[in-house]
């Protein structure tokens, strides 16, 4: 992510870098005295950034844990509280001014970036609320407070865009798209870059790309946009020339409707159909069918919930296929096997998860139990 002062016109610039191709845009209507806004994300419509008429534009980023030690006294934080920002705060210093009152637990795992049209920002980082004000600057998945020297920041997309913008200043959005090619990602299974956002909060316009393609964009007003009242767009539907992208969202939706399939127990208690549904599941790239195994825990546990330990056995051990070397896809079978009763396989299972990993106290102490039991 990026922010561009010059001249009295300030852009900003993000890439949202993931693995769900469901991706949307939308608008929110301002009531009364608030101020509407834009927001993209995915198709759960839980902000990951937007834009508000007084030119208030934020981007939030996923971290590793730092926890959040200030919270005597304050009050608990709403997770809402970002539609709360985007609807009365027009500034930075206005949204660090709510932010103070508050007990941050709860964004141990996140942080965020805010600016407004002057060009100031604001880092929220664990405690800390960082105002700055330098007239370029460029975020990524690292806490700035905690960095001492540049070469500590091993991401070189980061130095890319920081090195294209040192090097030439400019807020036109050809400038600002070209960093903004600069820093995406790309992964050979399809994941990266799903959309790109570029933010003019002086005029109140979006500029959106689509899946790593910046020759194509769709130009929004904001504040024409809000005359439509509430409503939003699905942005694959926006760039039906990019055929990479789209081929990417058929691909992931047809993993994730394979999926369903095992929440019906008519093929999970017909090993023919199990193994049809499962062989046509890993025709896909295996790497794309990874990036599900919430999903697949979700569905065993539910089949684990249900006391059909039979059921879940045989969809814990897609992730067992899918990550052959996690220690908790060993554990999780584990547990399932030894609810069903099968104490050899349950045996087998947390011998495999210590041996990953050898810190598995809990793993350790079945093992001792099942040992005796199969001892006897």
């Amino acid at each position: 992510m990026f922010k561009l002062t010059m001249n009295g016109k300030t852009m900003v610039g993000n890439n949202e870098d993931y693995w769900n191709p469901n991706t949307r845009i939308w608008f929110e209507q301002g009531q009364e005295n608030d101020y509407g806004a834009v927001y993209v994300g995915y198709d759960n419509f839980w902000a990951q950034g937007g834009m508000n008429q007084a030119g208030l534009v934020f981007d939030g980023f996923s971290m590793d844990y730092l926890a959040i030690n200030h919270t005597l006294g304050k009050k608990s934080l709403d997770m809402n509280f970002l539609s709360y920002i985007m609807k009365k705060c027009a500034v930075v210093d206005d949204v660090k001014k709510y932010l103070s009152q508050y007990n941050l637990q709860g964004l141990e795992t996140s942080m965020f970036l805010f600016i407004d049209k002057t060009g100031k920002y604001l880092i929220i980082e664990g405690d800390s609320l960082i105002i700055g004000n330098n007239q370029s600057y460029v975020l990524s998945n690292f806490y700035p407070s905690r960095i001492k020297e540049e070469n500590e920041i091993d991401i070189p997309i980061y130095h890319k865009g920081k090195k294209l913008l040192e090097s030439q200043k400019d807020t036109s959005i050809r400038f600002c798209s070209s960093v903004m090619d600069t820093m995406h990602q790309e992964r050979n299974w399809g994941a990266g870059t799903m959309y790109t956002t570029i933010y003019d909060l002086n005029e109140g316009i979006i500029y959106l790309y689509y899946f790593r393609d910046y020759t194509h964009v769709v130009k929004l007003n904001l504040n024409q946009e809000l005359k439509k009242n509430n409503y939003s767009l699905i942005i694959p539907d926006l760039f039906p020339e990019n055929k990479k992208g789209l081929d990417f969202l058929t691909d992931y939706n047809t993993i994730n409707s394979s999926l369903d399939l095992y929440k019906n127990e008519d093929i999970l208690s017909d090993s023919i159909r199990y193994n049809y549904v499962t062989s046509t599941l890993f025709k896909n790239d295996v790497k794309l069918v990874g990036r599900f195994a919430n999903k697949i825990n979700e569905i065993g546990n539910s089949w684990i919930e249900k006391d059909n330990y039979d059921a879940a056995i045989k969809v814990f051990k897609i992730n067992v296929k899918l990550s052959p070397y996690y220690w908790d896809t060993y554990k999780t079978l584990a547990d399932a096997y030894l609810k069903n009763k099968q104490n050899d396989l349950a045996l087998i299972n947390y011998e495999k998860a210590v041996e990953l990993n050898p810190d598995y106290k809990e793993g350790i102490n079945h093992i001792e139990k099942l040992m005796k039991l199969l001892n006897n």
